[in-house]
Formats: structure tokens, C-alpha cells, sequence
């Protein structure tokens, strides 16, 4: 995948929402509900995928 690229920004902005998602559901749920650790997880991983298609 090259930077910039369609796949690429698609990438980013999913992680740009799951990262407010996490952020949103810690402060509105507080931090007894696990769900930001989910989301906040899932937007690390995602932006790790991504980094390791962009050198692979």
C-alpha cells in the first residue's frame, strides 16, 4: 500500500474514528465500562496493520 493512497486514507480515518469513539465512551461511560479499551485497541491495531502493509 502506498501512502496516500485510497486504502490508505481509508485506514486513517477509521482510526481517527475508533481513536474519538474510545475517547467519547471513557468520559461518557467512565472507566468501570471496558468498551473504550476495546475501541481504543481496535484503532492501535488498525493503525498497525496499516503501518505494516505500508513497509510490506
Amino acid at each position: 500500500m502506498k501512502r496516500g493512497s485510497r486504502l490508505d486514507e481509508l485506514f486513517t480515518l477509521l482510526f481517527m474514528v475508533l481513536a474519538i469513539g474510545a475517547i467519547v465512551c471513557y468520559f461518557a461511560l467512565g472507566n468501570n465500562n471496558p468498551m473504550y479499551i476495546i475501541l481504543g485497541g481496535s484503532a492501535v491495531l488498525l493503525r498497525v496493520a496499516q503501518y505494516i502493509m505500508r513497509f510490506f
